[in-house]
């Protein structure tokens, strides 16, 4: 069976390599134009689904996760993991008709935010194939540069905030929650205050959506407004900006799970 195969750098290809022996491939490197295809194995992380999603015809085209990015947070609320070998001839899948978000007019699979959260993806983007090492090392970049943000979320003002992170999904990376919410689907807005290293240290050891640093808003739509400009992402992508619109979006994208 020929697939065709989305990676985001040599590293993920390889190893997708090793796991798909069994299957003739076509290569597409994210960044690169994705053919038309029924079927789409996208071998990397949030990022390079949210790449897919935001290039494939969402009605023609389904989705295949090999988790090999540096959260997986999608694969981890969908309870989709890694195996070997990766052979999906004969198998019987599920299909997945997964949420999701619209911000600033661009598709996201696990959510956006803006502050010390999103500085972090930025420093750690060009190590990505260091995998989720990269956060770590690079977390520690932002703290003398760290800024209270004063934020408007939907017209109310919010000050002293140190990030704020949107997620569809309620957790992160490790599939720590990032609320305590009952409902596990969002979209949530997570407000955080506080000090760079206690915040984190808070966050690794998953106590963060106890703590009374943190906010949570639950919402179909958030717009969140700085007078000055701010360091964003969307899925991990970071860029610079003073507004950040998202709602949740009426297009769904099918994921087959074995």
């Amino acid at each position: 069976m020929e697939l065709v195969v989305l990676y985001p750098h040599l590293k993920n290809q390889v190893i997708a390599k090793s796991l798909l022996y069994k299957h003739k491939i076509t290569w597409v490197k994210a960044g690169d134009r994705i053919p038309d295809t029924p079927l789409l194995v996208v071998a990397g992380g949030d990022g390079t689904i949210n790449y897919a999603v935001n290039n494939i015809s969402l009605e023609k085209t389904k989705l295949l996760i090999i988790p090999l990015g540096r959260g997986n947070v999608l694969a981890n609320a969908l309870n989709i993991h890694l195996k070997f070998p990766f052979d999906i001839i004969n198998k019987k899948s599920r299909e997945i008709q997964a949420p999701l978000l619209e911000v600033n007019g661009k598709l996201a699979v696990m959510g956006a935010g803006v502050g010390e959260g999103s500085k972090i993806m930025y420093y750690a983007n060009p190590y990505s194939q260091l995998g989720i090492s990269s956060y770590f090392v690079t977390g520690f970049r932002t703290i003398p540069f760290c800024m209270p943000l004063q934020i408007k979320v939907n017209g109310i003002l919010y000050t002293d905030l140190l990030t704020i992170e949107l997620s569809l999904w309620g957790t992160s990376s490790w599939g720590l929650p990032l609320t305590n919410l009952p409902s596990s689907r969002g979209p949530f807005l997570i407000l955080v205050k506080g000090f760079p290293f206690l915040t984190a240290l808070s966050f690794l050891t998953g106590h963060l959506p106890e703590w009374e640093g943190v906010t949570t808003l639950e919402g179909k739509e958030f717009l969140l407004e700085s007078d000055e400009d701010i360091m964003a992402h969307i899925d991990g992508e970071a860029f610079i900006t003073k507004k950040l619109e998202s709602k949740l979006s009426d297009k769904r994208v099918t994921i087959l799970a074995f």
